[in-house]
């Protein structure tokens, strides 16, 4: 089967590797018909880096199951099923996957990448397609949605806040959307980019502001009642907004974040203002089976189309991470079969 091999290197190209097959009673084998990439896409394999692994390149997919298991059967699924699911692998058997806290399993691991023909998953990373998504590309966000809808619950907005996100990317634009179906006061988006921008004013955004204007902070404070905000969320991977967003935070606000940088980066603040304001600080990491489920439900709340700014055919993957290289889009499709 052909599949999108990353070198360690960084390097891609499409090779023939052979198809998985069904070995357990758990096996879902799935023909994969579209993917999504993301600015993480693009990361060069690193030991510490939980996104940048190398092999079969992709995470995020959507597909017709082609074969499955007894138990995987027992469980409902079946031969010509749409369905989508997670690269990550839970343990189930640690203290914290039995306690429900999968997003903080001791022995998670990473699939095989998704940018291929076929691929084969235990049943418990499928989840079938709910009825309202009738695309593929739509459902393949499934996994990248649940992982701002776990930053929302833990950040825990409500209708009297007004909420700052750093960054117009995939992750800012659907917690946007997100605080506004929460009812938080108003929804604030900081980006750099143009494209993304305009995104932001088409989903709600009650204000949207370029990280380049010389009085950002003094802008924060404006729109913010000269209060600060109640919520702020970093979910872009520039550090330098780091300091900012921790200056724009209200008394007894939460700042979280939903990425990392490189790792020797180090987030730090004033001890004074973080004791006498009573900041909270927090982060958000993947997600629980629970929430994952729960996702399903949600996608069709959310305006996703437009967020697949292009799409590319699997033969075309070069053109496809260029364009997402180059203008940091936040997500492109890649269409696996017609």
């Amino acid at each position: 089967m052909r599949a999108l091999w990353r070198h360690e290197n960084g390097m891609m190209n499409i090779i023939e590797v052979p198809e998985p097959s069904i070995e357990r009673d758990d096996d879902v084998k799935i023909k994969v018909m579209y993917n999504t990439i993301g600015i993480q896409d693009l990361r060069m394999k690193r030991s510490w880096d939980f996104y940048a692994k190398g092999g079969i390149a992709g995470y995020e997919m959507a597909g017709v199951i082609t074969d499955l298991g007894d138990h995987a059967r027992a469980k409902g699924f079946y031969i010509g099923q749409k369905v989508t699911g997670t690269v990550v692998k839970f343990c189930g058997d640690c203290l914290y996957c039995q306690k429900g806290q999968e997003n903080n399993c001791l022995q998670l691991d990473v699939n095989s990448g998704t940018l291929c023909d076929v691929i084969v998953w235990d049943v418990n990373q499928i989840l079938p397609l709910p009825s309202a998504v009738t695309t593929f590309e739509i459902g393949c966000l499934l996994e990248p949605v649940a992982v701002v809808y776990m930053a929302a619950q833990k950040i825990q907005i409500t209708v009297d806040d007004n909420v700052c996100i750093f960054g117009g990317d995939f992750n800012g634009l659907v917690l946007l959307q997100l605080a506004k179906l929460l009812g938080a006061r108003t929804v604030t988006v900081v980006e750099a980019k143009k494209h993304n921008r305009d995104l932001a004013q088409q989903l709600g955004a009650d204000y949207v502001i370029d990280p380049f204007n010389e009085n950002l902070e003094t802008e924060l404070f404006r729109v913010s009642d000269f209060i600060g905000f109640q919520k702020v969320a970093i979910t872009s991977s520039q550090p330098n907004l780091i300091s900012t967003a921790f200056n724009v935070t209200a008394r007894g606000g939460t700042v979280l974040t939903t990425v990392y940088f490189s790792q020797d980066q180090r987030i730090s603040i004033n001890s004074v203002k973080f004791f006498a304001m009573n900041i909270t600080i927090t982060s958000s990491f993947l997600y629980t089976k629970q929430l994952l489920h729960e996702t399903r439900n949600l996608l069709p709340k959310l305006k996703l189309k437009g967020l697949i700014s292009q799409e590319y055919s699997f033969e075309d993957f070069a053109a496809a991470f260029s364009a997402e290289q180059h203008s940091c889009f936040p997500r492109i499709g890649i269409k696996m079969a017609d």
